[in-house]
Parts: structure tokens; C-alpha cells; sequence
């Protein structure tokens, strides 16, 4: 699962500027193993500063070293990931769920999950190409079921 997205080098001594994709801060603590593309790395240092995190690597003592990394995604194992509360789901788990409205219609498949300020808006596309965007509310969305890859809606529109 991504966590970050590294915008490139900060500085000369091999410290990234990453744009966090995570709530958990707690994720970019030093001593902390990641993946960056197709290398499994550790954390040795890291800050925040105006709305990004600055990283250090072990073995990566300067900008050349570090450069590899530019646009890279920063990603954990699935298995690394807390549990959530009932009720609260990480939003890869969500795309790929078929979307069927109360009467069983299917409406399609979840392709993207959008952030939109207010709300998460889940973006379905439908089996003959048609998108549709549901808001993820707790009055639209009746049920989430990821062993059987189900959520069922009722937006108020359609009622």
C-alpha cells in the first residue's frame, strides 16, 4: 500500500522531500521499513515542514545516492497495516467492490476513491463504460461486504 510519494531530493545530504498519502505519521518514524519502487529501505531521520515529510535513508548519505528515488512510490506491505475499527475500511480494499443500489440493480465496479474536501466520493464505472460518483456517506452507502467484494447504495436522489 502506498504511504508516500517522494517529489524528489531535498538539499545535498540525500534527504527526500515525500508528499505524505498516509494519516499515520508515525509511518516515516526513524527506524522505519519501507519500500521505495523495488528497494526495501530504512528510515534514519525524519521531519515535517510546511505540509511535507523530509527523509534520510540508511546507506544513502547524499543527493546522488537518493536521486534514484525521485517520483518513487513509498509503500508497506498490507500486512504491516493496523486494523481499523468496524465499519472503517483503508480505501484499496474498497476499489474493485461491485456497486449494486437497494434493489440488487448493479450500478458497476469501484475503479477510484476521490478526496474531494468534504468527503471520500467513490468513482464507479458500469459494465457499458457509464461513471458515476457516489458520495461516501453514511446515508448513501446501506453496506460494505469485502469477502463478498459487495457495497449496496441508496443515494437520496434516487429514492
Amino acid at each position: 500500500m502506498a504511504v508516500g510519494r517522494v517529489l524528489g531530493p531535498f538539499g545535498l545530504k540525500g534527504e527526500l522531500k515525500v508528499q505524505s498519502l498516509t494519516d499515520n505519521p508515525k509511518r516515516f518514524a526513524p527506524r522505519s521499513k519501507l519500500w521505495l519502487g523495488q528497494q526495501h529501505v530504512t528510515v534514519a531521520t525524519a521531519r515535517e515542514a510546511q505540509g511535507y515529510v523530509y527523509l534520510t535513508l540508511k546507506g544513502f548519505p547524499d543527493r546522488s545516492a537518493v536521486e534514484s528515488f525521485r517520483h518513487a512510490l513509498i509503500q508497506v506491505p498490507e500486512s504491516d497495516l493496523p486494523p481499523l475499527p468496524a465499519g472503517e475500511f483503508y480505501r484499496f480494499q474498497l476499489v474493485g467492490l461491485s456497486v449494486f443500489d437497494r434493489e440488487g440493480a448493479s450500478l458497476g465496479t469501484i475503479e477510484e476513491v476521490l478526496e474531494t474536501g468534504a468527503n471520500l466520493v467513490y468513482r464507479v464505472r458500469s459494465a457499458d463504460g457509464k461513471e458515476t460518483l457516489i458520495p461516501a456517506l453514511e446515508d448513501v452507502v446501506v453496506s460494505i461486504d469485502l469477502e463478498s467484494k459487495r457495497m449496496v447504495v441508496d443515494p437520496p436522489g434516487w429514492r
